[in-house]
């Protein structure tokens, strides 16, 4: 995990830091994630994000940024029997490299709000029942590429760091249900990454 997100740094940060053009820099933090569609709820997964960013302002009020980042996604249940008691685990790990593109909107100096898309592309993929893991079924098969909506929001802590809060959540399912399922009069046709993302990022 963390070579190739220092593959990632060692590849962008040069690019970034020497465009007079540009702004760049480094992006690290946490996760909480779920995935829509498989039974669960809450965002009891917990995973890590790192990476580089560049932005580009092309006016006053605007600026487009991207960022390419690992991130961790996935679910996590404990199951009890009512009285404290754990009765079973659900485990996913969904680990992507995903690269957001980002509309900035400036209307003043230590806020930016911004929203976009992201194309992901999923490295490993590690699901367990009961810390077994779980049979991979041809219809069960993670999608290697996930197309997701990003909205959020930056609070600039100073000239150098800034805190972002990031929802995103996937546009087309990551996996579709057993046996090719799909509830038409409900939306559902598979299972969806529901990730918030907290993550400070640095200027060079």
């Amino acid at each position: 995990m963390f070579r190739r997100v220092l593959i990632l740094i060692i590849i962008l940060v040069p690019i970034f830091g020497f465009s007079q053009n540009f702004n760049g820099g480094l992006i690290a933090g946490l996760a909480a994630t779920q995935v829509d569609g498989d039974g669960l709820g809450g965002y009891h997964r917990a995973g890590f994000i790192g990476g580089a960013w560049v932005s580009y302002p092309f006016s006053e009020t605007f600026a487009l940024r991207s960022e390419l980042k690992f991130i961790q996604k996935g679910s996590f249940q404990r199951f009890t029997d009512g009285v404290g008691g754990t009765t079973g685990t659900y485990s996913l790990r969904l680990n992507y490299t995903e690269m957001p593109f980002l509309l900035e909107y400036h209307f003043r100096d230590d806020i930016v709000p911004f929203t976009g898309l992201s194309f992901g592309y999923l490295w490993k993929s590690i699901e367990k029942n009961n810390g077994y893991d779980n049979p991979v079924e041809e219809d069960t098969r993670f999608k290697k590429f996930e197309l997701s909506a990003h909205a959020g929001i930056e609070y600039k802590l100073n000239q150098r760091f800034s805190f972002c809060f990031t929802i995103s959540y996937s546009i087309l399912p990551v996996r579709k249900h057993k046996g090719n399922i799909f509830y038409l009069w409900d939306w559902d046709f598979g299972q969806y990454n529901n990730v918030l993302q907290f993550y400070l990022r640095y200027c060079l």
